[in-house]
Formats: C-alpha cells, structure tokens, sequence
C-alpha cells in the first residue's frame, strides 16, 4: 500500500513540472496577450473597418479603439441659426445642440 502512495506523489510531481515547463515555454516564444487596442494591432490583429474601430486578436478577443476626444468626430453648427436637435452618429455630423448646448440656435 505505502509503494502506490509513492507512485501517486511521484506522478503528481511530473505532473506539476510538466505544466511549469509548457508555461515557461510560451513565455520564452515571446507570446504577448494584447490588453489593448493598439497592443492587438500591434500583434497583427485583425481590424474591423467600423465605426469605432475594433482589432480582433488571433484568439478571438475584441479591442475597440478609444476616442480621445469625442468633440472631433462631429461638426459644431452652433451659430448657424438652425438648432440641431436630431442628428446623424456618423463622423462628420452635425454636434447635437440643445437650448443648453447652443442656445444662439435653440431658443424657441
């Protein structure tokens, strides 16, 4: 009985360093997990040609691109004379004004 409980212990033992030994390995081959949008491009993600930008790494995992400033992606009409309160999401359209936003615009 005490010789299985050796070979039990042994074979755990190989066990455990066989795993250790494949994780070194992948850290070796330099494998880096993106945690970001420009690190998943960086490694060749695939990019999504969408509005906002998405990277898709080998595994699946999916980045989207950060806008820094959101003011960029539309157009300040405040002061044309025509309150725009219904506008497109687009980049390019029109900024959404309210009475609070552009009040030169949008006092009724």
């Amino acid at each position: 009985m005490g010789r299985w409980k050796v070979l039990i212990v042994v074979m755990c033992l190989v066990l455990v360093d066989v795993q250790s030994s494949a994780g070194e390995e992948s850290q070796k081959e330099g494998t880096v997990r993106a945690n970001s949008f420009d690190e998943c491009v960086a490694e060749t993600g695939t990019i999504l040609k969408i509005y906002p930008p998405k990277c898709v790494t080998k595994d699946g995992r999916v980045f989207v691109q950060v806008q820094q400033d959101s003011k960029k992606s539309c157009k300040d009409l405040c002061g044309d004379g025509e309150c725009q309160e219904m506008v497109c999401m687009a980049v390019g359209c029109p900024c959404a004004e309210s009475p609070a936003t552009c009040p030169k615009d949008c006092s009724f």
